[in-house]
């Protein structure tokens, strides 16, 4: 951490910022630490969910769901018809579609069994630490300790190792956006946007990052990249259309409905989300009360487009799971927690340039430690 401290400042966004600015910042960082910190962060914020149809292989909630469902689909028979069944079943809803999953997941478990589908993620979870640790070795500017950021990466992968896991369409989705995001660049965006296109296949909550490279190819006025990414967009439309439609011929108004998601759970849920999805389920809240904030500091501080890309995404999703989640979806914030922690990386050095700036200090041009 010592050497990320002092490291060139080519990288770090906070280096020479104005003094309010920097109070600003820091105010606020204060702010959301300490309002997570004196609250219950987890009570009443996270709920697993259940259903009034029997457990099913040992696993409960939405885990034997989806797990029967994958059973059913591997035995030959029709996905939509099989969710219809097990959504009555379980009394989850089946209105409006997006209540029930797009059947690419449970596909691939069926075809290649429980045990080879979690090799498989446990071989994309071990692709991602290495994607990492080569990529935050080798950015310009970036001193060798930032390649730390792995060993966070694989701390906040270990529920691929547990197999009620492999069901839960976030695991597989976020695993191949913490991958995408280590392959990405610019120039060469084709490894991400194969890898993107996968995790929107799995979960449609991933579209916003492709949306998000979208943009950044049209803002680099790279006309392939912007029709590679247009294409992702048409073939999801086009799939979920297919999803639309097909559901729809399984399903009759008597059907249940969703409840809606409008949790507003704001800044508490959204800490309390991460913890339950995260390597901190093992902490008290108070731990990632601080050490979230600390994390998407870090991410602001990294000065690149990659660095841009990650916050951007942590953000976005920040937003949706405060506004939007409820206490039964927090598993939401698995798309996002392999990469969060990396953040912490460059949390310190963003903390030392903003106290320099807080104290009218001159940045001076320093070499880099390593």
């Amino acid at each position: 951490m010592a050497q990320i401290a002092t490291a060139a400042p080519g990288w770090n966004r906070f280096v020479g910022v104005s003094r309010p600015i920097a109070a600003a910042i820091l105010g606020l960082l204060a702010l959301l630490m300490a309002w997570g910190a004196t609250s219950d962060v987890g009570r009443d914020h996270v709920r697993v969910a259940t259903s009034s149809s029997p457990h099913f292989d040992g696993l409960v909630g939405d885990h034997a769901l989806y797990a029967r469902i994958a059973q059913r689909v591997a035995a030959g028979e029709s996905y939509y018809t099989t969710a219809a069944a097990e959504h009555r079943a379980g009394d989850y809803p089946l209105r409006p579609f997006v209540a029930v999953r797009l059947p690419t997941l449970a596909h691939i478990v069926a075809a290649l069994g429980e045990k080879k589908a979690q090799l498989i993620l446990l071989l994309i979870g071990g692709a991602a630490i290495s994607a990492w640790y080569r990529r935050l070795r080798t950015e310009p500017d970036l001193p060798r300790a930032a390649a730390i950021g792995a060993l966070f990466v694989a701390a906040n992968l270990t529920q691929l190792a547990a197999r009620e896991w492999i069901f839960i369409h976030e695991v597989a989705a976020g695993v191949l956006i913490a991958l995408a995001l280590a392959l990405y660049r610019p120039a060469r965006p084709w490894a991400a946007m194969a890898i993107v296109a996968a995790a929107v296949a799995i979960r449609e909550t991933v579209l916003p990052v492709a949306m998000l490279f979208g943009l950044f190819a049209l803002i680099d006025r790279d006309w392939r990249a912007a029709a590679g990414w247009l294409a992702i967009g048409l073939g999801f439309a086009a799939g979920l259309a297919a999803h639309v439609a097909a559901l729809a011929a399984v399903t009759t108004p008597a059907d249940a409905a969703s409840q809606g998601w409008n949790g507003q759970g704001g800044w508490i849920a959204y800490l309390s989300f991460v913890q339950a999805s995260s390597l901190l389920r093992f902490f008290a809240g108070w731990v990632g009360a601080l050490l979230v904030p600390l994390a998407l500091l870090g991410w602001a501080a990294w000065r690149s487009r990659l660095g841009l890309a990650a916050l951007s995404i942590q953000l976005g999703y920040a937003m949706l799971l405060m506004m939007f989640a409820r206490p039964a979806n927090f598993y939401w914030a698995m798309l996002v927690t392999p990469t969060l922690f990396i953040g912490l990386v460059f949390a310190p050095a963003a903390l030392a340039e903003l106290a320099r700036s807080l104290r009218g200090e001159n940045a001076p041009n320093r070499a880099t430690a390593v």
